[in-house]
């Protein structure tokens, strides 16, 4: 039985509708006004919203606005309610992010064929979306399986060795041997990193919300000085002698951040720099700030992305001409800083020239502590 939310101040009109509902089967909820409506769509998640435009205080635009702002409640079908016939409502509601529109009065069909339709279209939406997630799943699992299971074999051959042969090594094999440990178990460590953010990306777990909540003041320099540092743990089998040059240091730019999860996100973003660079080559890292934004560059040397190919450099599990450009790895790192940034309330964009490099613009909101 799905659920049907309405909005509406006058009381008479709210009653009749949910009658109506009711005899059509409905599971169904009433709101007088704004505020109310917001409260019971994050209490009760209808499965969609009937919400009048024009009412006191939170009218319909607001009551939409902040349905559509939040990732609990964003998909939710929504259809407005109005009286008026001017096409400029209907336009600013649909530009808002309404499914429908009922100019009042309407007929019982008129209202239950909109219900149908939207309820149809979005659950062709949520089977489609969940098939997809299915198929990212499965290809998840096959990835990690190999991807986690390759380390654990060299770690668990070397141990072997070490284990058979130690009376029979000298200390310089015995540390090239732990070496090779170390570098597996690191390996190992950044795949599970990788799979935990990824997860909380997909269960909304790390949002836009709960970083306004929960999230640290802390200053961008010293996250990018420890994303640097990460970095180089998670770039597997880099190029010889790769520096990574961070210049114009300020100290006063500040973040609103999840600091180990955007620590992550830039130690992915430096470690692909560096991974693609050719030998001997320079990274070059840069921030500044611009209208309230912090703008942070990076920039490698390497045989860059053909531009017909960029797009895909930001889908997961991807990498671009893996057959000439091979490295270890699942190859979501760059989808998962993306996903890390935006939910920071910034973006991510590549510039790429084949033949001279990969360019990586992060753009996040500055923090301003308040008065």
């Amino acid at each position: 039985m799905a659920k049907i939310l309405v909005i509406e101040d006058e009381l008479s009109l709210l009653d009749d509708l949910l009658e109506m509902l009711k005899f059509a089967s409905f599971d169904v909820a009433g709101a007088g006004d704004g505020h109310q409506g917001v409260a019971l769509v994050h209490e009760w998640r209808p499965d969609l919203v009937l919400c009048d435009i024009m009412m006191p205080g939170i009218d319909g635009f607001e009551v939409l606005r902040r349905i559509r702002s939040a990732s609990n409640t964003a998909h939710i079908p929504f259809i407005v309610l109005t009286a008026r016939t001017d096409y400029t409502v209907q336009r600013q509601a649909m530009e808002m992010g309404a499914d429908d529109f009922l100019i009042k009065p309407f007929s019982t069909n008129e209202l239950l064929s909109a219900i149908a339709s939207r309820l149809k279209r979005h659950q062709q939406v949520s089977s489609s979306s969940e098939q997809r997630l299915e198929d990212i799943k499965q290809k998840l699992a096959r990835m990690v399986a190999h991807e986690l299971r390759t380390p654990l074999i060299s770690i668990k051959t070397v141990s072997d060795v070490i284990s058979r042969q130690m009376h029979q090594l000298d200390p310089e094999e015995i540390t090239e041997l732990l070496q090779t440990i170390t570098v597996g178990s690191d390996r190992l460590s950044h795949r599970v990193e990788q799979m935990v953010y990824l997860t909380q990306i997909q269960a909304g777990v790390l949002t836009a919300e709960t970083i306004a909540k929960n999230g640290v003041p802390s200053p961008l320099w010293e996250i990018l000085l420890a994303a640097n540092n990460l970095a180089r743990r998670f770039a597997f089998n880099p190029p010889p002698n790769v520096t990574v040059d961070m210049q114009d240091r300020d100290p006063g730019l500040m973040l609103l951040c999840n600091p180990p999860a955007i620590k992550h996100a830039f130690a992915e973003l430096i470690a692909n720099a560096i991974t693609f660079s050719p030998p001997n080559k320079t990274v070059y890292l840069v921030q500044w700030q611009a209208e309230g934004s912090i703008i942070v560059s990076i920039t490698d040397q390497g045989g860059g992305i053909p531009e017909s190919q960029v797009a895909a450099a930001m889908r997961a599990f991807e990498q671009i001409n893996r057959e000439s450009q091979e490295q270890q790895g699942i190859g979501i790192g760059l989808t998962v800083a993306s996903h890390i940034i935006q939910a920071h309330g910034g973006t991510l964009a590549l510039r790429s020239v084949v033949g001279k490099g990969t360019q990586v613009i992060v753009n996040l909101p500055t923090y301003t502590a308040p008065n």
